[in-house]
């Protein structure tokens, strides 16, 4: 299952959160989606608690993006 595969308030949350990934990183927002989609999923599969997915896959792509971050020198 892919995030945006969910129904309801997560859909409209993982929009959210990939267009403010997008804006932070100076991404697109289709790279962002691709990527906060495979990380979501990742850790979906082996949670037990799900509660907190949307912001642990939020920081993990944040991350990876700001490390591979070659515009600036700047570290968050």
């Amino acid at each position: 299952m892919n995030a945006g595969d969910r129904d309801g308030p997560a859909s409209a949350q993982d929009t959210s959160i990939v267009e403010a990934l997008a804006r932070e990183t100076g991404r697109d927002a289709a790279q962002v989606k691709v990527l906060y989609e495979r990380e979501f999923a990742k850790l979906e599969a082996t949670a037990k608690v799900r509660g907190f997915l949307s912001i642990l896959a939020y920081r993990n792509v944040r991350t990876a993006l700001c490390n591979t971050r070659t515009d600036t020198g700047r570290h968050p």
